[in-house]
């Protein structure tokens, strides 16, 4: 069972050379690493010229934006599984294997995702679900995201390409939520997906520091949660649910005299709203 991982690439190096470090020692050969690299020097070539004799790897070009990247990466897949990891991402030992494992002994399965960690262990990204369960339109925001996500290639071929305008890097302001869209996509053409509690990526907590660049990347992304919800025709009482959770943590907050996180809450609220009524 051979994995194309697709990488899309931005700004970075040292993130990338732990990430394919992690790739060696999965004791798992059979794996193609697809680099779409959008930077204008050749700071991923020098990285990929380290890993060339250990790791497959496809190097390719092409302009900002993830959701761009990503299709160019989907026309090279020759692999029967295609994942999406971050660029700053990086799997544990044996995580390749253990997903090869579940798709053989699951053929009805067609989609495997997982839950995000930070080096140490503890949750990052958001919060997730603790019991494996079939992925579904209302779990999938604490069941999936982006380099947690594991298709068998039949679906990402129903699929198609990814949504040019959401994701990091677009010319929009929905700065997220492709991977959603992408995975209610693959649900609404009737394959199954299944979240297991017990596959851990890890993944640096972009919200460890609530700084400016948080509140700013705060903005984008949010704008992009609230853009999928409108795109695939949530019933308005979610929407008001999903809108209405960050309005909690904010009043919260603000009891609890934490105005940095009443702040990054605010603008969540906010800005899903926005993104809804765009």
């Amino acid at each position: 069972m051979k994995f194309s991982l697709i990488m899309a690439t931005l700004g970075r190096s040292d993130e990338i050379v732990r990430l394919f470090d992690s790739i060696v020692l999965q004791d798992y050969s059979d794996l193609e690493v697809i680099v779409v690299d959008q930077n204008l020097d050749d700071r991923v070539e020098r990285v990929i010229d380290r890993y060339k004799d250990q790791l497959s790897i496809v190097h390719l070009r092409c302009e900002k934006g993830k959701s761009r990247a990503l299709n160019v990466g989907l026309r090279a897949v020759t692999g029967s599984i295609v994942a999406f990891p971050d660029d700053d991402c990086w799997y544990k030992p044996g995580t390749l294997k253990y997903i090869a494992e579940q798709f053989a002994a699951n053929p009805g399965i067609d989609g495997l995702t997982g839950n995000s960690v930070a080096a140490d262990g503890t949750p990052s990204q958001g919060r997730w679900a603790i019991h494996a369960q079939d992925v579904d339109r209302f779990n999938i925001w604490t069941c999936a995201t982006a380099y947690t996500i594991f298709l068998r290639r039949a679906a990402v071929e129903a699929a198609g390409d990814f949504d040019i305008e959401l994701g990091v890097g677009t010319h929009s302001r929905w700065g997220s939520g492709e991977e959603v869209d992408y995975l209610l996509r693959v649900l609404a053409r009737g394959h199954r997906v299944r979240y297991e509690a017990d596959l851990r990526i890890h993944h640096p907590e972009p919200l460890a520091v609530l700084d400016e660049q948080a509140f700013n990347r705060g903005r984008r992304y949010n704008r992009g949660f609230g853009r999928v919800l409108r795109l695939n025709r949530y019933p308005a009482h979610y929407v008001a649910y999903m809108v209405g959770r960050p309005v909690a943590g904010c009043l919260l907050s603000c009891i609890r005299y934490c105005p940095a996180q009443a702040r990054y809450y605010w603008i969540a609220a906010s800005q899903r709203l926005l993104g809804w009524m765009d």
